[in-house]
């Protein structure tokens, strides 16, 4: 037996899936032959040295690549092999005498309804859906499909546990608010800066720094509104961040905020950097659309706010600033949350247990 991983989303392109892409391929390449057939060029060697990890490269058009691949999987694959898809989208690139496929389903993807007979023809050739949150398995439940297996696991396969040092957070007179996120409008940067603007100028919160990471089409929009707010000595945009980098701005941070909403048919369907910053004792402020709810627990891990209702970002905002005690209760609810429900080791083995089955 083997494992076959036909997938649109993989590295050295940057996303949620592709981090879970990479991580399920190079875990499942420690137990068994493992090959991958991207939608774009891999070096022979990507950042792994186990014998057991192939790339199978598709230099074809984009229309003609479906059945470029589903010919070259056919190739290979035998009879008590597993096919795993990270959407319902790549299963079009799978042979039909495929017996098995596991198939991810993240969120938004099952938003346009349109495609509903597209998406339901595919899926009825799956095994099992393994969905990133409750609010997914909504949705393919809402669907219709029967006689296919579904679970919900959480898609945070690489993350670890980490070793947090308090000592960082007690030397700044300063709260230090961070955000990891793509820069476009559904995550919410641009009414978190209205709610700090209006926060700052009527002096109701305590010296706060924020760093934002990321890139997007909002990135100049963003640059014009904290200039505007008088905000250029407390928000710094720092761009795209290293792996490094990312972890030692986790340490030295008290609160992660991303108050994520759906704009047309983009939805967060799960939110795996709040569950990053759990693992360091960072309670979040989220959004209440999509899967968040999984992720972030209102109130317990952090709090989930509507950031279009601007009273209550900015009741929801200075509360976290001010409130050292409640951020420091969340953080410790959030790491203990992490441990419990988010380890990577733990929903891999989940994950195994599920295909395996």
């Amino acid at each position: 037996m083997k494992y076959i991983i036909v997938t649109q989303t993989f590295p050295p392109r940057t996303g949620g899936m592709q981090t879970v892409m990479e991580t399920i391929s190079k875990k499942l390449a420690t137990f068994r032959d493992t090959h991958v057939f991207p939608d774009h060029f891999l070096k022979k060697n990507f950042n792994i040295s186990n014998s057991n990890f192939h790339i199978h490269n598709n230099f074809t058009p984009k229309l003609l690549r479906h059945l470029v691949k589903k010919k070259l999987v056919n190739q290979i694959y035998e009879d008590n092999d597993i096919v795993i898809c990270d959407s319902w989208k790549s299963i079009n690139a799978v042979p039909d005498k495929v017996k098995k496929i596991i198939v991810f389903a993240h969120g938004q993807e099952y938003l346009a309804t349109k495609k509903n007979n597209l998406i339901k023809k595919a899926l009825d050739k799956t095994s099992h859906i393994i969905c990133s949150s409750n609010y997914t398995l909504d949705l393919i439940d809402n669907l219709n499909i029967t006689n296919i297996k579904t679970s919900v696991i959480p898609p945070t396969y690489s993350l670890k546990e980490t070793n947090e040092n308090n000592i960082y957070k007690k030397l700044t007179k300063k709260v230090s608010i961070l955000s990891i996120t793509r820069l476009e409008e559904r995550k919410g940067i641009i009414p978190v800066l209205k709610s700090l603007g209006y926060l700052h100028k009527k002096k109701l919160i305590k010296p706060f720094i924020w760093k934002i990471c990321g890139e997007g089409k909002q990135e100049s929009e963003i640059k014009k509104y904290i200039d505007s707010l008088g905000l250029s000595k407390h928000v710094r945009l720092l761009g795209r961040v290293s792996d490094e980098n990312k972890n030692q701005l986790l340490k030295k941070s008290d609160l992660f905020v991303m108050p994520s909403y759906k704009v047309g048919n983009s939805i967060e369907g799960f939110g795996i950097a709040y569950i990053e910053a759990a693992s360091y004792g960072i309670p979040s402020i989220s959004g209440v659309e999509g899967g968040i709810s999984d992720a972030v627990f209102d109130l317990k891990t952090g709090w989930c706010v509507n950031p279009l209702n601007s009273n209550q970002l900015l009741d929801t905002i200075k509360e976290a600033v001010n409130n050292k005690n409640k951020r420091e209760k969340f953080g410790l609810e959030a790491k203990k949350q992490f441990l419990k429900k988010f380890l990577g080791e733990k929903v891999f083995r989940k994950f195994m247990n599920t295909i395996n089955s």
